[in-house]
């Protein structure tokens, strides 16, 4: 259960002046992490230990990383426990039965979708085996057994709660040369609650075989959990309901978190900037979905980036900081 199975950034100097922000003061560094210090809210900080859930974060403190560019800067390490919100359901039973989501990329009815008979039929007619002679969906849920290689599973990983969830962010965001494309299954950030954001989840996965291969599936909210066993998120969840109207999905709705009517400070992507939802998508985003703006939170304005309410995925889909070595652990 400990080893993850999938195989898992206008000028800038304007931006920067627009944001307000300086680059975090930076040297070579031998070493990912140096001296640490005590948790510190001093300071002109985005992220500060009250914005978080009390219940799940663990620990906060300030060390000295190296950055993805080989400076060193100093950053927040924040741990929280593992598997915080609630979550389900995924891979249905039979083909009668309606589970929560997939992206399908195979040739018959692609795209993002309800798990239902549509999905797994479509399989079926691509070549992969997995419904049975009874109408049952293979499901694989990483902890029941060996599978048989020769079959397709709808994958539904198991939970594990007693793990630790370790994240590095720049205390003080720092702009990259280049936006930071954010890859399948790439770290994007962290919830305020300690829960991975993931980029694009994978579909149909089946190296090395002609037939079978197994398609993750998502709860209604837009989230799983690893087979390493932590729960994260692939969408936005607090606009997932916008997500699915836009998408036409009717069948399922997110019903285990609160849907955004306003803004809402949401998490902080690991270059450290933050990432907010919006009842009404703004107009004037760049191009990894970022604005400048006041929030409630940052009532003299920050950058920041905004939960797209159609896109599926909705995560940010580049990012403009650099961020640091090793941004996310867990044990």
């Amino acid at each position: 259960m400990k080893n993850n199975k999938y195989i898992f950034g206008f000028c800038f100097v304007a931006l920067l002046t627009l944001i307000g922000y300086s680059s975090c003061s930076s040297s070579n560094s031998d070493s990912d992490t140096d001296s640490e210090t005590d948790t510190s809210e001093d300071g002109d900080y985005l992220i500060s230990e009250s914005l978080f859930n009390s219940t799940s974060l663990l620990s906060i403190e300030t060390v000295t990383a190296t950055l993805e560019d080989g400076t060193s800067a100093e950053c927040f390490q924040l741990t929280f426990s593992s598997n915080p919100v609630e979550n389900g359901p995924y891979c249905p039973e039979t083909i009668e039965d309606i589970g929560g989501l997939g992206i399908y990329d195979g040739d018959t009815n692609p795209g993002f979708q309800v798990m239902k008979a549509e999905l797994f039929n479509a399989m079926e007619a691509d070549g992969y085996d997995i419904i049975d002679d009874e109408g049952n969906i293979n499901i694989d849920d990483f902890v029941s057994g060996a599978v048989d290689a020769d079959l397709s599973y709808c994958l539904e990983a198991a939970p594990d709660n007693e793990l630790e969830l370790t994240f590095l962010i720049p205390a003080t965001p720092k702009l990259a040369s280049s936006n930071n494309d954010i890859d399948t299954i790439e770290l994007v950030g962290v919830s305020l609650d300690g829960v991975p954001i993931n980029g694009d989840p994978p579909s149909v996965a089946n190296p090395g075989r002609e037939v079978a291969g197994n398609i993750p599936s998502l709860d209604p909210c837009g989230g799983h959990h690893d087979p390493a066993g932590y729960y994260h998120w692939h969408f936005i969840p607090e606009s997932m309901n916008q997500v699915l109207d836009a998408n036409g999905i009717t069948d399922v709705s997110c019903t285990l978190i609160e849907q955004v009517t306003d803004t809402k400070l949401i998490g902080f992507a690991k270059d450290g900037f933050p990432i907010y939802a919006y009842a009404v998508e703004p107009d004037d985003l760049d191009d990894c979905g970022g604005r400048t703006a006041e929030t409630t939170e940052f009532p003299e304005g920050t950058y920041h980036y905004v939960a797209s309410n159609t896109d599926a995925p909705n995560v940010p889909k580049c990012l403009k900081g650099v961020a640091a070595n090793n941004s996310f652990t867990y044990n």
